[in-house]
């Protein structure tokens, strides 16, 4: 029986570990180290103090058998982790997967495997024992392994996991992770053959039972609870409680056949489907708990369990031998390591990559963590493992949950492919027709209507054409790997679980594109994907579509009459700045205060104003504005602001803003009733303000260029007061205040190349 206070110990010691992990983790993080590490640091310590010259010290607080019950609840936090892996993971992918992820992800894992077991078999069986060599075996298949788990960890740890090398790397995971059950099934059997074959056969029918149960009668069961969902809503609380218990009881049922009580849970997430509404749901109940405090428990009870000093213990103290075990067992982790880490190079190199690239996608394949350590715990409790052998085990882990990532992270840099272009991609030195190339990014449904908008307003035709690409942005919640969908190759049935939103954005571009018939193409995509890596599929997406701008949503949303704000999405926001950091092109970030679709006719036209200060921002917007004049029920004002103390022109800028501004002063000269031209003197940036409240309340569209972190004559004393500075000065004026009435406003940044021009 339990002591009386060890419930208050257990919280005590959760406490503990978990203030301990989040301090480590926050030191260590900020030099790269992953947080893998600081569980394991955290074990590790904990470990060294248990020794019994602390033992007195610490009794207050651990009892003696208190590692038992902490050890007890870190197992049921890896089930739940196995159980919330399953659910995130898209098994579909595995139809889609090429040939060449699969053939690395089955060398990754064949390689390594045959090699290693070819050295036990041939060198170190001939040093040790049999029950030494079994034990050998199962650490070179841990070592062989490539967990889809830990990969996934591993993207999501550098930020990588949406880039183009994280998607083949999860991919090939999931090629070994097959392996891997298929193995681990293989290995079950042999044990259960082995210890009772009276059994075995009833075990495996019974094993076989499980998994059609869960394939047909769990699953359908899955999408049935869907389908009783209403549209847009969470799914009930009481469904998410029943599939946790269904866990519980899958783990109770695999243990009792036979199998690991690990493995149940897993077969029942695989089985559950990923990603909203189901999968989202789930996640969402779990994730915060799980991957916050019973992993970082699980991982430290495991650690735990390590004594550093056996480490040093490479022989026999009486007889001076050398300890064979720990040397064979050493010379099989370098083994299987160096040959995965030569298999998955030479293969990509084989098939094209960079070598850069190559080495990159080794080191993602090589990596070991989380599912190694509860791997080679339950070999120590299952077949015996001397203590020395298991804390060099348990360091080669952990040195090589270190190593790899921070090697990755200094190595493969996604950004590199942007900084690199050298190409312009803007409006302002796109040719006389020629087609404009446009992505435009919807997040919800509100910006659709804005969008449309904004793009019908530069009226597309036969000389000059305008390509749209609509990439719809949604956050990855619910499914472990980001996905990208093209809906011009896809069907609808491969998106049910994102097809009402999907389907919104398909039907309202496809009417836009109906409007402007051979003058217009529209390309729609999706991308499920962490809000903080959004932006590698913007700007990948932009740059292999060679397109001129991206236009971005604001990160605030406005009530439908624009008088107050309903949500202000400060991740939406981060997102926009890395964009504009990022960008192969040009890029836009797109106001909208009212919410309604405008009417392009005669008796409605659209009033766009265009406020010119100077610079390349400025040239561009105005670039831009210039298309519109050829729509005949667009009217566009431009008005300059001069310093009313500097007349004259000083710099090359200058006078190639006033070249660029000829040629609307000259449209209106020959009485273009659509275009105007205002010229207005200004002394400091609150005259300018002040002027710009007085123009912009009559239209419906303002432009202006960002010019970030500029201050002119015209616009001083106004940037310390910047609340936005992704808008820049005037973008900031008209979307921090209602100076912009209810007007939409369009702020341009014109392309930043790699030479800075």
């Amino acid at each position: 029986m339990l002591p009386e206070n060890a419930l208050p110990m257990l919280q005590m010691q959760i406490c503990l570990i978990f203030l301990a992990t989040f301090f480590l983790h926050t030191i260590l993080g900020r030099l790269g180290i992953p947080r893998f590490t600081s569980m394991s640091l955290v074990g590790l310590i904990f470990a060294t103090t248990f020794t019994e010259k602390w033992a007195q010290k610490w009794r207050q607080l651990f009892f003696i058998d208190s590692q038992a019950n902490l050890g007890l609840l870190s197992v049921f936090g890896y089930m739940l982790f196995l159980f919330s892996t399953g659910v995130q993971t898209d098994m579909s992918v595995i139809h889609r997967t090429t040939r060449c992820a699969t053939n690395i992800g089955s060398i990754a894992i064949m390689a390594p495997l045959i090699c290693s077991m070819l050295v036990v078999h041939f060198h170190s069986a001939k040093y040790l024992d049999l029950g030494q060599a079994a034990r050998l075996r199962a650490i070179s298949g841990l070592f062989s392994v490539t967990p889809f788990p830990n990969v996934c960890l591993v993207l999501s740890d550098i930020k990588i996991l949406n880039s183009e090398l994280g998607r083949l790397s999860q991919s090939a995971a999931l090629v070994t992770e097959l392996f891997n059950v298929f193995l681990i099934t293989i290995l079950n059997i042999t044990k259960i053959m082995y210890e009772d074959p009276s059994k075995a056969w009833f075990n495996l029918i019974a094993a076989v039972l499980f998994v059609l149960l869960v394939v047909f009668i769990y699953r359908p069961a899955m999408y049935w609870i869907i389908k009783q969902t209403p549209e847009g809503s969470p799914v009930s609380d009481h469904y998410v409680y029943c599939i946790f218990i269904m866990a519980l009881l899958a783990s109770y049922a695999t243990h009792r056949i036979g199998f690991l009580a690990l493995f149940g849970p897993f077969v029942v997430g695989l089985a559950t489907p990923e990603g909203p509404p189901l999968g989202t749901a789930i996640i969402k109940k779990i994730d915060t708990f799980v991957n916050w405090v019973l992993m970082p428990l699980f991982v430290t009870t495991c650690a735990m369990r390590v004594d550093l000093r056996d480490v040093m213990n490479w022989g026999y103290r009486m007889s001076g031998e050398i300890d064979e075990f720990m040397v064979q067992t050493l010379i099989i982790i370098v083994v299987a390591t160096v040959v995965k880490l030569v298999a998955c190079t030479l293969l990509p190199l084989y098939s094209n990559m960079p070598l850069n690239d190559a080495v990159s996608l080794s080191l993602i394949m090589s990596g070991k963590g989380i599912v190694e350590l509860a791997g080679v715990s339950i070999v120590r409790d299952i077949m015996g493992m001397p203590d020395n052998v298991f804390a060099l085990v348990i360091i080669c882990i952990i040195l090589n949950a270190t190593v790899m990532p921070m090697l990755l992270a200094y190595l493969y840099d996604p950004m590199k492919k942007y900084s690199g272009n050298y190409t312009k991609r803007n409006i302002f030195d796109l040719k006389s027709n020629t087609e404009l190339r446009v992505l435009t990014c919807i997040h919800r449904p509100d910006n659709i209507p804005p969008t449309i908008n904004l793009l019908e307003a530069t009226f597309p035709t036969k000389d000059n054409p305008l390509c749209i690409y609509v990439l719809q942005l949604i956050e990855l919640i619910g499914r472990a790997s980001p996905l990208f969908i093209s809906h011009n190759l896809q069907s609808k049935k491969e998106t049910d679980s994102n097809s009402s939103m999907a389907d919104k954005l398909i039907d309202a571009f496809q009417n836009f594109e109906q409007e402007f018939k051979d003058a217009l193409l529209v390309n729609t995509y999706t991308s499920i994907s962490p809000t903080e890596m959004m932006y590698d599929d913007i700007c990948t997406l932009a740059l292999n579509k060679f397109t001129s701008l991206i236009v971005l949503p604001f990160h605030k949303k406005w009530s439908s009459d624009g008088n107050f704000v309903e949500i202000e999405d400060e991740s939406l926001r981060e997102l926009n700045f890395r964009v504009m950091q990022r960008a192969p092109c040009s890029v836009g970030i797109l106001i909208e205060r009212v919410q309604m679709t405008h009417i392009f006719s005669p008796e409605t036209p659209y009033s766009v104003c265009m406020l010119f200060i100077g610079g390349r921002d400025d040239r561009e917007a105005l670039f831009f504005a210039k298309r519109m004049t050829k729509n005949p029920n667009v009217r566009l004002t431009v008005v300059r602001f001069f310093a009313a103390r500097n007349s004259e022109i000083t710099d090359l800028q200058e006078l190639l803003d006033t070249e660029i501004l000829n040629d609307i002063k000259a449209k209106k000269k020959v009485g273009e009733s659509s275009v105007k031209y205002i010229e207005k003197s200004v002394r400091d940036g609150p005259e300018t303000a002040l002027a710009i409240r007085k123009l912009v309340t009559e239209y419906d569209l303002i432009i202006v260029g960002r010019q970030a972190g500029i201050e002119t004559p015209q616009t001083s004393g106004l940037l310390q007061w910047s609340e936005y500075p992704e808008l820049g000065v005037l973008g900031d004026l008209l979307a921090s205040t209602d100076a912009a009435g209810k007007a939409s406003v369009f702020v341009m940044q014109q392309q930043r190349t790699a030479r800075g021009n």
